[in-house]
């Protein structure tokens, strides 16, 4: 392995150590299973990891990492249809509080959906607690935490900063790929229906929001604006991605309980008192994100009319030419007294 920046390392082993404690302390809440609220931030704090696993991989030795990242991506993957029924039920559940108590006719259908819901939510979480089990059995966390806490003991006796000439270099490329992502995926905007691109749009504004946070140390915390943006944005496309999401759900749902109605009583008929109900819930959805979508469009152009791309790119420069302003001084220094201009312009870097 080529020698690592400190400066780099110290950032990469305090932001993995702060999501790393992030993710332990919601173990417990998993395994009871009482609360939505632990699995939520485990799955975020795995993401989290992974971003920067992936930002900070030339940071440690391979062997235990490659396990490490296998462990973190696997505990996303395990959570992923916990979280994504934890959402869905309390969503349906706030939905039905919502409906007269008297409706009789759009009840049945929301109720059906909870409770298939809520089946489904107990079916997977034996995958949960075996994702679970099988982190804390071959010591990978421990491992890690371990690891982390050992570079930084070192980095504190040496007295490293996370600002350093290569940090921000390497902070201002993975930004600058992150944004040039997310604007290569702007022209989605333009059709309304573009499922697919805005599924798109939404993970890169999520990879740049997850990169400048793990960056906005080495800035002084001069990146808040531009998160705050893109943490907007973040929401209201992942608003737009559950409807579309609901959209698909919904319809196989009625496929379902259609085929299962038909095999019990051997017709239909006893579906067609859960269709409305359904429909309703279709039809709400299908509402929303049309007013979520129209919500972005207005937000996205607010923020670019706010020139919040440039004046990231102007943040990120200054640092860096101001980094570079006292080598560039110092070499200019070291030239012999009586170097004429042909001898330094050959001795400069890149000629």
């Amino acid at each position: 392995m080529t020698a690592i920046d400190p400066s780099y390392q110290l950032l990469a082993c305090q932001y993995l150590r702060d999501q790393l404690d992030a993710l332990a302390r919601e173990i417990r809440g998993i395994r009871k299973n009482e609360d939505i609220e632990p699995v939520h931030r485990a799955r975020v704090a795995s993401r989290r990891m992974r971003a920067a696993m992936r930002m900070f991989e030339d940071c440690f030795s391979s062997k235990p990492f490659d396990k490490w990242r296998k462990r973190v991506r696997n505990l996303t993957k395990g959570l992923g249809a916990a979280r994504d029924l934890d959402v869905q039920i309390e969503f349906v559940e706030t939905f039905l509080e919502g409906l007269d108590r008297k409706d009789r006719k759009h009840r049945p259908g929301i109720n059906r959906l909870l409770l298939r819901l809520r089946q489904h939510r107990d079916a997977v979480q034996p995958r949960v607690l075996k994702t679970v089990d099988a982190l804390e059995e071959d010591y990978a966390l421990a491992e890690m935490h371990g690891e982390l806490a050992k570079i930084l003991f070192t980095l504190r006796g040496r007295d490293v900063k996370v600002q350093s000439p290569f940090v921000f270099q390497q902070a201002a490329a993975h930004i600058g790929a992150r944004k040039h992502d997310l604007l290569a995926n702007e022209e989605t905007l333009a059709d309304a229906e573009d499922v697919k691109g805005h599924h798109r749009l939404r993970i890169a504004a999520k990879r740049l929001r997850y990169t400048m946070e793990m960056c906005d140390p080495v800035y002084g915390g001069q990146l808040g604006s531009p998160i705050k943006a893109v943490k907007r944005l973040q929401s209201l496309l992942g608003d737009i991605h559950d409807c579309d999401v609901w959209a698909e759900n919904i319809q196989v749902f009625m496929d379902g309980e259609r085929l299962r109605a038909t095999n019990y009583y051997g017709h239909p008929r006893p579906f067609n008192r859960l269709k409305p109900g359904l429909l309703m819930l279709l039809d709400e959805r299908k509402l929303h994100r049309e007013q979520t979508f129209a919500a972005l469009l207005a937000y996205w152009e607010r923020i670019t009319g706010d020139q919040i791309w440039e004046d990231l790119d102007t943040l990120l420069q200054s640092h860096a030419a101001a980094l570079r302003a006292p080598e560039a001084k110092r070499e200019s220094e070291n030239q012999p007294a009586d170097a004429t201009d042909e001898e330094v312009n050959e001795s400069s870097p890149g000629q």
